[in-house]
Order: C-alpha cells, then structure tokens, then sequence
C-alpha cells in the first residue's frame, strides 16, 4: 500500500488531494503570469561609458568599482547574432561584472541592431572598420600597446581574423569561448549547410538583410525540444522548487532578443567556412591581406561546451594545432553553448578559470599610472 495512503483516513486523503490541486493551480496561474504581464528585467547593469561609435555600434567602458590590478586591457567581442548582453546579463551571473570587480579594465564592442542600409557590411568591413578602430581606442584608453580579447562564439572567429592580420595594437591574450575554428565538422550545421537544397545565394540575393526570425528558427531547431518546450518547462520548474524567477526572465529576454545579420556577411560565414572551411586552410583572404592562423603568437586559452551543439568542442580544439601560439589551454566544462557565460556552471567555474588565467597573463597596474 502506498505510504501516502496506509493509515490515513479518506478525509485525510481528500484534504491532501485538494492541498495538491490548489498547488497546481496557483503553480499554473503564476506561470502565465510570469509569461504574460511580469515587466522584463533590466539587463546589461554593470555600469559604462559609451568611448567610442560607429554606425550602430558602440564600444563600451565599464566602471571599475574595484582596486585596478591589471593594466592590460580586455576586449569582449560578440558574435553578429543575438545581443551582447549575455555576457552581462544580470548582477552575479555576468562574466563582464566579474572581470571588472577582479580588478580588470573591461571594454565591450556592442555591434548595434544592423538594418537595411548594412545589408552589405562585409567580414572584412567587419574586420577592419570596426574591430580594428575599436582595438585602438581600447588601447589608448587603457595607455597600453597591447592588450586581451576575449571572444564568443562567432565573435571569437572574427577576432582570430584580426589578430592574424594587424599586430599593432599586440593582442597578447587571445580567449576562446564556444569559438568555432575548424568547420569540417560541424555536426547538424554541416549536414544542413552542405546540403544540395541549402543555396545561399540565392537565400541572400533574396532577402539581403538576413531577418532574426530565420536565424533564431535555424538554431532553435539544432535542438527543437530544447529550445521550444524546454525553455518553458524550466520556468515550471523554477516555480515549484521556490526559486526566484528572475534570471529565467532575464535569460527569456535575451533568447528572443535577435538582431538581423548583414546578407554579405551571412553569405561569406556560409560559403567560406562552413561550406568550404577556408580559415584553418589559410585561405581567408580580406581586403587582399590573407589570413595565416600560424602568424597568431597570442597566449591562448580555449574553453568549451561538452555538450555544445552549435560550436562543437572540436571546431575549438583545432585551434591549438593551427594557431602559432606557444602557450595554449584547453579545457572543457559540462554545459551546452550558453553555459559559459550563464547559469551556476559559468559564475563558480568559468569565470574565475578566465580571471585567473588572465591575471597571471597580464600586466599588472601600478598606483603611479
């Protein structure tokens, strides 16, 4: 007989059974609640100065708000999807928070939200007339000739492109985090991408500017479960153990915060390295100057998802046999491709492994300066 019933009365069991029922339902209207009229959160709360713009984009300066330690810089780069506040998102699960409160000068390129007019932005435009004068501008911020750049996910590769090609400003410390380098095998995407139905040219001649909505759909649907009914069913979860449900709200916001993508850019992401894998062949050329992965002497530190399904662990791991670098880390950690940079994995594991790692890297600051 079951515990919940041997020695209890048929009121005893009624009375549980509607304790159990109202549970559900309060459970369920404060779901709909949290989906329906809760105000979203406030994001991106580290506080900052705005040094620099270009067209949509703005370079940020992030406010110490401890004794500076370190004198070289740290550059965040982004990729071109989705926004970067994901790397600040709220207080106490934010990389950028964390590197500040260590002592570190933290920049931030935000790419803005690209609209008609970018349709032709190209990599090496990319490349060149933004990630080129931001790096700059960081580095005469900071009265430093070298500094850090830490990139995500496509932002990491468009960071490998730079440091190949300019070495003034030096990029002394180059981090990887979810960073694909090798697209030979890119599980799902290679299938997809490769396909004989997938012509992106003729996706780009179409519609130029690459809408969020195609891209958001593209990604969610590596892992449709996941994506479209997990999300929701984590909040569930959240609700029933008690817990606040603000970084769920935070995260949501985020999820569903897309921007549209240059179709020059787009078309050059698909042909050149996912479709023919030109970078780790050497064969990346911009604005005529070709991109040796071999010319990067930047330490190296290349973290990664296990269980990343966008950028697969080994698209990173390449990375230590093509660059030039002769000090290289890898380490991986039990998430997906978010996990490092959100959630309790990133705050107690993944940030202070970059802290670390970088402090014993860096410059340090000395009160005269």
């Amino acid at each position: 007989m079951p515990e919940v019933i041997r020695g209890k009365t048929p009121i005893d069991i009624g009375r549980e059974i509607g304790r159990t029922q109202e549970h559900w339902v309060n459970s369920t209207r404060r779901w709909l609640e949290v989906l329906t009229y809760d105000p979203k959160p406030t994001t991106g709360c580290t506080p900052k100065d705005i040094i620099w713009r270009k067209n949509k984009s703005k370079l940020y300066h992030y406010h110490e708000t401890s004794d500076r330690r370190h004198k070289t810089p740290v550059l965040f780069l982004y990729a071109l999807i989705n926004k970067p506040y994901i790397l600040d998102l709220m207080p106490g699960y934010s990389i950028v928070e964390y590197l500040v409160n260590e002592g570190f000068d933290v920049y931030l390129l935000d790419w803005g939200e690209f609209e008609w007019e970018d349709r032709n932005l190209s990599f090496a435009d990319l490349v060149f007339d933004y990630i080129g004068p931001a790096v700059k501008r960081v580095a005469r911020q900071a009265q430093s000739d070298e500094l850090s750049i830490i990139g995500y996910c496509m932002g990491g590769t468009m960071a490998t492109m730079y440091t190949a090609l300019v070495q003034d400003p030096v990029v002394r410390n180059l981090i990887y985090l979810a960073v694909p380098i090798d697209f030979s095998k890119a599980g799902t995407y290679t299938i997809w991408l490769k396909g004989e139905g997938f012509d992106v040219d003729r996706i780009v001649d179409t519609l130029q500017l690459m809408p969020n909505d195609y891209l958001k759909f593209g990604s969610n649907m590596l892992n449709p479960i996941g994506n479209y009914i997990g999300n929701y069913t984590r909040l569930w979860t959240t609700l029933e153990e008690g817990k606040s449900v603000e970084f769920w709200k935070a995260l949501n916001k985020w999820m569903n915060d897309g921007v549209s993508f240059p179709g020059a850019a787009y078309r050059y992401w698909i042909k050149e390295l996912y479709q023919n894998n030109k970078l780790v062949k050497n064969q990346v050329v911009l604005r005529g100057h070709r991109v040796h992965l071999q010319k990067i002497k930047s330490n190296l530190l290349a973290l990664v998802g296990k269980k990343d399904h966008i950028a697969l662990p080994d698209q990173t791991a390449a990375a230590l046999s093509y660059l030039g670098s002769d000090d290289k880390t890898y380490l991986e950690f039990p998430v997906g491709h978010g996990g490092l940079v959100l959630g309790s994995t990133a705050r107690d594991k993944v940030f202070p492994v970059v802290a670390e790692w970088l402090a014993d890297r860096s410059e340090p600051w000395t009160a005269s300066e």
